[in-house]
Order: structure tokens, then sequence, then C-alpha cells
């Protein structure tokens, strides 16, 4: 095949594959040996990518593998439509929290997850998400460089995956967010206010005092 052939067939491979790939996979999956050659055609495709303002990119991650994903700047507002694990709807609610609050106390995960949590993070532990480290009476939580390839990012640096699952974590479980800052949700507040106006409605009239 020629450069055209070579450099569509190296795209398609970074675009569903879901995920980095090194110079040396290309190689083996497409048959091409020429690993400087491989790194050539990936420039070029980035620099297509790059030239037309696009929103998806071609980047390096994870030391020397190439990444086909989407930009920053519009990740956070797409990134629940993304490919989730096989995991359930549970799990995910927990992986979310501890993607966004990292470096987090697994104490404080269960209490704000129950007890259920003990066994989505052994989940998340076994398929390698997620790493624990011993701290004081409980452990450290924090995603792993696996769960930022499958995710896409491009690096496991935790500020930047707490920044892209910020925007997810506030909309969609709001009700956590607002117990672990210690704060009433909008409906523990409404519920609150009636139970102070029932009680004010419920107190005797007139000055006499109570036996």
């Amino acid at each position: 095949m020629g450069l055209i052939e070579d450099k569509a067939l190296v795209e398609a491979a970074l675009f569903v594959s879901g995920r980095p790939l090194s110079v040396k996979e290309l190689s083996r999956a497409l048959g091409i040996r020429s690993l400087d050659y491989i790194e050539k055609l990936i420039e070029l495709i980035a620099a297509e990518y790059a030239e037309r303002k696009s929103a998806i990119e071609v980047v390096k991650v994870l030391g020397d593998k190439y990444v086909m994903q989407v930009k920053q700047e519009y990740s956070q507002q797409v990134i629940h439509l993304m490919p989730r694990p096989d995991l359930r709807t549970g799990e995910l609610k927990t992986l979310a929290l501890i993607a966004y609050l990292q470096p987090i106390e697994q104490s404080k995960i269960i209490k704000l997850r129950g007890s259920q949590a003990y066994e989505h993070i052994r989940k998340l532990l076994e398929m390698g998400m997620i790493y624990a480290e011993p701290y004081e009476r409980t452990k450290l939580l924090r995603t792993t460089p696996k769960f930022a390839e499958l995710y896409g990012f491009p690096s496991d640096d935790p500020m930047v995956i707490k920044e892209a699952f910020k925007k997810v974590v506030h909309a969609e479980y709001s009700d956590l967010i607002s117990k672990l800052e210690g704060k009433s949700s909008p409906n523990e507040e409404s519920a609150e206010n009636e139970g102070e106006n029932t009680e004010s409605s419920e107190e005797p009239s007139g000055s006499g005092e109570a036996e």
C-alpha cells in the first residue's frame, strides 16, 4: 500500500481502539515493519486534525503511546457519553466519586455510598481501576494509569482527572457532594423548613404556662 492508504489504516486503528497504542502495537497489528514510518504517519494524522481545528486530537501519552481523543476543552461536555467499563450503575457512581475526590479515604466513600461501596471498591481494585494505600485506620483511594488509559486521559494526573469529572459529579451526584461538604440538599432543606412550620403551627397560643 502507498502512504495515503497506510496513513488511513493507522488512523482507523487509533480510532477503533479507544485506548492508547504504542508504535510497536500498531506495527504488529497492521503489518507495517518500520516503526519510524509509523511515527511519521501519526505525525501527519495529528497535523491534519490540528490544521482543521477539529475537536479530535492525536497525542502522545503515557510515555510511548498515541491516542486519538477529544480535546480537553470539549471533553467535560461529553464525558458522560463515553463508553464505560463493564460496571453497574452503583459501581460507576463510586468510581466517579473516587476519581473526582481523590485521594479520598475509603471510610469517607463508605459514609457517602453506604456499606455496598465495600463491594464496589473490591471490584474496582480487582479491575485495576483504582489502587489503595494504608492511611491511618483506613485506606487512601486513587485512580490508576489503567483508568486514565481507558478514559482517554493523556496522563494519570489526578488534577486533570478531577477537573474532567467535576461537571459530571456536581450535576449527577449533587446530593452526595452536599453531604460531603456538610450542606443540606434542596430537598432536605425543604423538608426541614416544612418541619419547622409544622412545629410553629402546633405551638399553643396564649400566655398560660404548661403544667
